[in-house]
């Protein structure tokens, strides 16, 4: 599969994959989607603070106003074929976006941890958003070799609504002072980076 890597940004370093999903993907993802229980999206703070639900339906000043829920690379052979080509776009080695134990074969590994998330779904339902945040996070693992969050992959799975862009506000760029935002369209994936290659922050 060839995909090619547009890029969008030096600052934040940030790409455009056009479709990096097919349909049938796209549709898998969706249904899977539709057999999860959403629920309304939290944010966490550099402290390891996480909403409570009184705060998330008391909290006027959210960030954050969707609905979401996580799904394991493990729950379908799709699922796992994703991860594996997010692996060869990042050239990282697949085996370290998976949970392992002590019984696996990666025994030279020096986690069991993952780097990669679960597969997180996220639904944006009329006004709801995810305002402007950094999406560097730190681990509530007590795992040394698991650190700050170092890059995001999102995968679109609809088009041709309002809205529903995704924005970097403090775009560098010489030419315009406006932000870099981009539309969703089916099957494309945008990859940025929230570490530097020197491993601070890109704040």
């Amino acid at each position: 599969m060839n995909l090619t890597l547009k890029v969008l940004s030096c600052a934040p370093r940030a790409f455009e994959i056009e479709n990096f999903l097919s349909r049938q993907e796209v549709e898998h993802i969706v249904q899977l989607a539709s057999g999860v229980d959403l629920k309304l999206s939290s944010t966490g703070d550099i402290t390891g603070h996480k909403e409570t639900p009184k705060e998330l339906q008391t909290d006027s000043r959210r960030t954050r106003t969707s609905y979401n829920s996580w799904v394991p690379r493990e729950k379908s052979p799709i699922i796992d074929a994703i991860y594996r080509r997010a692996a060869d776009v990042m050239r990282i080695d697949e085996a370290l976006l998976r949970h392992r134990s002590d019984h696996t074969e990666w025994t030279n590994l020096t986690s069991t941890k993952p780097l990669a998330e679960q597969l997180q779904l996220v639904h944006y339902g009329p006004g709801q958003e995810y305002t402007a945040h950094h999406d560097f996070g730190f681990s509530r693992i007590d795992d040394q070799f698991q650190g700050a969050r170092f890059g995001t992959l999102l995968l679109y799975l609809n088009e041709g609504m309002t809205g529903g862009e995704t924005s970097f506000p403090r775009w560098s760029n010489a030419e315009t002072f406006h932000e870099l935002s981009i539309k969703p369209e089916v099957g494309k994936a945008v990859l940025f980076y929230s570490q530097l290659p020197d491993g601070n922050l890109d704040d």
